[in-house]
């Protein structure tokens, strides 16, 4: 029960939005003349015959040229102002667009800096006859500098600013990962036919969905293939197909990867089966515990929480009476005890946190959706006959509003733990299918997903050491210089698996953390970090979409050496998983002999994840605790998972390493601070969070949650009560917000999020009680590109009373991907501290002004 509990938020009032971000920029261009000359071969054929349209159309048969009904790519330098009101206009079917980065060049370059490479967007659009003549049209205007029609003056703009502009081909179908995903099927079942995923160009138009979904089902046929499972989610503007073709014909596609599916206009992607997958471990390491090791009270009440992975042991003695399992698809039956590892796994972190710390079980029952199973070999994985996106789609609506005829199973979940990621779908600017339908899903039915970074075990070069002797005897801070040197080198190979990039999730990488850890490695074992609150050798690096924060949080994911596998000029680490019992997390696990006994070690971003939704868990409990004093215990079921989001990150700080990383990370200078944090961000995210700090107040630190919801272009004003006692008085004090929301998604929009919020000042005085922004965090750029805001500031200056001692925060609201109609739901979580030393009693003061503000009410506008 929690001495000070969390307090309530007064009321907010309605304010002057905060202006949205100035445009403006150090792009050179080139002139009107150039531009034409330089596109000139893109259209000219097509401006011979633009009068004909069965000339037009028959151009469908060259794949190299522009044509109807075939995807266009504009490549951009910037971004236009609203693409997709243009090519409505226009009357070009609006495909999508995502982010790019082009190499400078005499025409476009930085004027600042000429070497920068230049920040841009694809943008995707499909034409039928009369568009495509319309824009022949307007690029006629263009190089013949006369007026643009009325409405269309945003074409001159697009022009000036265009790149290139071609068809989308077969080099965009086939990313590199596919043709990588389809030589690994081949060598290992070089007989067998080869699956993967087909992402066709999603249309508005159901009869043209259908259409295309046929020219493409005909040309699999064709090949001798089939197609295993469609599905189609016109929210998130998805149509995919997941279909066999025989081995010779896979082999085609690797030799030759500009025919076949390749060139069908309807494929927007071929991709690598969506798949999760666990291998066993090969060597376990556990014991059996005593078989009343958990003699805690069972749990009582509906779940709160529910877990997405493989189906737990349910008569473990960890798990026993402790389970809901809904398993619609009776996986049980086929699923032997051995083998049901990363279930157990997860269940038993969620509900009992690591083993070793000897924590108390949740006081609820966890709901447990299986959504893997045994494969043919030694691992658990996702149904391989079904697209992995229509899995968690029927699995999120089962749990939340039912399946067919049925009745939702757990309403009442706020919490979702997916403790999975696809390796086939390293994120890389563009936001998977899963990743679309996380945030979707956590928008509409108000559910936080935690989701797992992901593990890279890929082999790591320190170009720092030539020998392996040289790395042991290393002074560790030295060394641990070197190997995170090491890991920003390969960030753009150590990226987020899908769906770990989704906006509205919280992302959860590996701290190199656990209780287990005394200190002590075999000889040939080498710890290469000093501190845990570093990520672990294997936790994926963000940024995430449009360089939002991510991971979000890191949490416990054991403390992983690393063994030197290579040597001579620089030397090659790999992670060592095992002997994970010297600094894993304990947890329950399946045993050979069928003992319902057994714990064993694990690791890696699956691990802190389920600790991230146990941390949740806490949190909600002591929120609802209105017998124990809770302030909260009448928070709505719409805005608990807000609530959630918002506290799970409130107590996170980078921690001590944070400072050494900003004086260690390259650029310095003025200037530089933006790109370095950034790469600190890709590392830690908002750091590894301080549950305790956030469950309860301190007599110098006052923790204040409110929630409520804001309209697009507005804004509400928030009165922050700052204790009298530090009127003029020079002394430490501290300011932490954390503003959470779901945003709603434009999936054809180039702005993708719907709705951006933030936190500003209220006056003209600024944060006048904390005026400074500590540096070891993101920087205030980065964290404005996501769902979540979260910073803190500090001061120490005497600070004289304004606004009658309170401190004035501002939540805005504006709409950055369209219209935005609806009003977006939020939650924020302020906390104001001073240094001990000054005795100020910042709680009892705080809650005593706000206690006439608040009353018994919510909090909310």
């Amino acid at each position: 029960m929690p001495e000070r509990p969390l307090l309530k938020l007064p009321d907010p009032e309605p304010f002057d939005p905060r202006p949205g971000p100035r445009g403006g920029g150090n792009l050179a261009k080139p002139q009107r003349g150039r531009q034409g000359a330089r596109l000139a071969l893109r259209f000219s054929r097509l401006m011979q015959v633009a009068g004909n349209p069965q000339e037009l159309i028959g151009f469908r048969d060259d794949p190299a040229s522009i044509a109807p009904e075939r995807a266009i790519v504009f490549e951009v330098a910037g971004q236009l102002k609203d693409f997709y009101a243009q090519a409505q206009a226009l009357g070009l079917e609006y495909l999508g667009d995502y982010e790019e980065e082009f190499a400078p060049s005499d025409d476009f370059y930085d004027t600042k800096k000429p070497e920068k490479a230049i920040s841009g967007r694809i943008y995707l659009a499909m034409p039928d006859v009369r568009a495509l003549q319309e824009l022949l049209g307007l690029w006629r205007r263009y190089q013949g500098g006369e007026n643009m029609p009325r409405g269309k003056s945003e074409w001159r703009e697009l022009f000036s600013l265009l790149i290139d502009v071609r068809p989308w081909g077969p080099q965009d179908r086939v990313p590199p990962e596919t043709i990588e995903f389809w030589q690994e099927s081949l060598r290992y079942a070089p007989e067998a036919p080869v699956r993967f995923e087909i992402e066709l160009w999603f249309h508005e138009n159901a009869d043209q969905r259908a259409r295309a979904f046929a020219r493409m089902a005909a040309e699999v046929e064709r090949m001798g293939g089939t197609v295993v499972h469609h599905a189609t989610i016109p929210e998130i503007r998805y149509d995919g197909a997941l279909v066999d073709i025989p081995p010779d014909q896979g082999q085609n596609l690797i030799d030759h990867p500009d025919i076949a599916l390749a060139r069908v206009d309807e494929i927007m992607f071929l991709r690598p089966q969506s798949v999760a997958r666990h291998p066993r471990k090969e060597e376990p390491e556990g014991e059996d515990v005593p078989p009343d090791a958990d003699a805690a009270p069972l749990p009582a009440g509906d779940p709160i929480a529910a877990l997405l992975d493989g189906l737990p042991i349910q008569n473990h003695v960890r798990l026993s009476g402790r389970l809901i399992v809904d398993d619609p698809d009776d996986l049980e039956a086929s699923y032997p005890v051995n083998r049901r590892e990363h279930g157990t796994e997860m269940a038993s972190l969620i509900i009992h946190g690591d083993l070793t710390r000897g924590e108390p079980p949740l006081p609820r029952p966890l709901l447990v959706q299986p959504v893997m199973q045994p494969d043919g070999g030694n691992s658990e994985q996702t149904p391989p006959d079904r697209l992995l996106v229509d899995v968690i789609h029927r699995a999120v609506r089962r749990i939340k509003v039912g399946d067919g005829d049925e009745p939702a199973t757990a309403p009442g979940v706020v919490l979702i733990n997916l403790s999975l990621g696809d390796r086939w779908r390293p994120f890389a600017r563009v936001m998977s299918p899963l990743g679309r339908l996380l945030d979707f899903l956590a928008h509409r039915y108000r559910v936080l997903f935690l989701v797992s970074a992901g593990n890279v075990l890929d082999r790591l070069v320190i170009p720092d050491y030539g020998t392996s002797r040289e790395f042991e005897d290393a002074d560790p801070e030295e060394r641990e210089k070197a190997v995170l040197a090491a890991l920003n080198a390969n960030k753009s190979q150590r990226t987020l698996f899908s769906p770990a990039e989704a906006m509205n999730a919280l992302t959860i990488g590996a701290a190199h953390k656990s209780a287990v850890f005394n200190g002590g490695l075999p000889a040939n074992l080498i710890d290469p970090f000093t501190d845990e609150c570093l990520p672990n050798m294997v936790s994926a690096m963000g940024l995430g979409y449009r360089k939002a924060v991510k991971p979000d949080l890191l949490l416990d994911g054991g403390r992983m050496p690393v063994r030197v596998v290579g040597s001579g000029g620089s030397i090659t680490v790999a992670p060592v998983v095992t002997p994970a019992r010297l600094f894993g997390v304990k947890a329950a696990a399946p045993d050979p002999r069928g003992s319902t006994r057994h714990e064993d070690f694990a690791c890696g971003t699956s691990v802190a994840t389920a600790l991230a939704t146990r941390g949740g868990h806490r949190i909600f409990d002591a929120l609802m605790d209105g017998a124990g004093g809770s302030n909260h215990d009448d928070l709505p079921l719409e805005y608990q998972a807000l609530a959630l989001k918002a506290l799970l990150v409130h107590g996170a700080t980078w921690g001590p390493k944070g400072e050494m990383l900003d004086g260690f990370f390259q650029p310095q200078g003025s200037g530089q601070h933006v790109a370095r944090r950034d790469d600190i961000t890709r590392l830690l995210g908002f750091g590894v969070p301080d549950i305790e700090r956030v469950l309860d107040c301190a007599e110098n630190r006052a923790t204040l949650v409110g929630f409520g919801k804001i309209a697009a272009e507005s804004a509400l004003l928030y009165r922050i009560p700052i204790p009298a006692g530090l009127d003029g008085q020079r002394a430490f004090r501290a300011l932490t917000a954390t503003l959470a929301w779901f945003t709603p998604i434009n999936a054809r929009h180039q702005g993708y999020r719907r709705a951006a919020l933030d936190i500003s000042p209220g006056t003209d005085e600024k944060y006048w009680i904390a005026d400074k922004r500590a540096p070891c965090q993101p920087t205030d750029k980065t964290i404005v590109r996501g769902s979540l805001f979260h910073e803190r500031r500090t001061g120490e200056r005497a600070a004289v009373f304004v606004d009658n001692g309170e401190l004035l925060l501002r939540v805005s609201c504006r709409a950055t991907a369209g219209e935005l109609k609806e009003e977006v739901p939020y939650a924020l979580a302020i906390s104001f501290e001073v240094g001990v030393e000054t005795g100020v009693a910042v709680y009892e003061e705080v809650r005593a002004r706000i206690a006439p503000q608040v009353g018994v009410g919510v909090g909310a506008p």
